[in-house]
């Protein structure tokens, strides 16, 4: 039985991973797109191997803007298209007043240093490999980013290959990554509340009329997942479909 686009997309990314990891001697690390067009920048998770989602969710939501690593922070070649490594060294204790968001966050985390390496897709697009060092790591204070350069590109080919070849590249570029949680704002906060985020990605794609193919495709996430979260998200608003939800989020 073949694999589906979406299970193929994780399965290949848990292989480079665990590679890349074993490589790096990164604590953990995140695949994402970074989308640079519309009325600012935003970014879609693609994999990571165990960030906690309150640290995704604060990154996702303002965190990366002061990301030095990013491609609008000068470390990527736009005009090649290739990787290259970038490697923030997090302050140790005392902030200062010079310390921005990004530190902040990510030190407040536990982390104590972070390396990047991106590739550019299209004028809109750059795909983002980002690994982070815990300060519980054991085996070394610092991330061996330089030996996993390598691994890290070749991820980064073959899993843009695959956003391409499979059209995810395409449906997400459809629904407007920048946009994409706007229809969110319509719902009252205390249904908000009730969800988890991945629970609001789905429902922000669902209120846009996506099917749970296309969800799938732009979350990265297989079908089955999503027809998970959505039983989840019925049951707590004690619905059986999605026109009953639509109502019941409107209210």
């Amino acid at each position: 039985m073949s694999l589906s686009p979406v299970a193929e997309f994780n399965s290949l990314n848990a292989a480079y991973s665990c590679d890349v990891l074993r490589t790096s001697r990164a604590s953990e690390l995140a695949l994402f797109l970074y989308d640079v067009s519309g009325d600012g920048p935003s970014i879609r998770f693609l994999h990571n191997t165990g960030i906690a989602p309150e640290l995704l969710t604060v990154y996702r939501q303002g965190v990366f803007r002061d990301d030095p690593l990013l491609p609008h922070g000068g470390v990527s070649n736009a005009l090649l298209g290739a990787s290259e490594l970038g490697i923030s060294h997090l302050p140790a204790k005392q902030f200062g007043a010079s310390a921005n968001y990004y530190t902040h966050a990510l030190r407040g985390a536990g982390y104590i240093e972070t390396a990047a390496l991106s590739r550019q897709l299209s004028r809109r697009f750059y795909l983002v490999a980002g690994m982070l060092l815990g300060n519980g790591a054991r085996q070394s204070r610092h991330i061996y980013a330089e030996s996993a350069v390598a691994k890290t590109q070749s991820w980064l080919m073959s899993a843009a290959d695959h956003l391409i070849d499979n059209g995810i590249l395409a449906a997400c570029r459809e629904n407007e990554l920048s946009k994409s949680a706007r229809p969110l704002a319509d719902i009252p906060a205390r249904h908000q509340m009730l969800l988890t985020p991945r629970e609001k990605d789905v429902v922000a794609q669902m209120l846009r009329g996506f099917s749970n193919k296309q969800i799938s495709a732009c979350l990265a996430l297989s079908e089955y997942t999503i027809e998970n979260h959505l039983r989840r998200i019925y049951k707590k608003f004690d619905v059986h479909s999605r026109t009953a939800l639509i109502a019941a989020l409107s209210h």
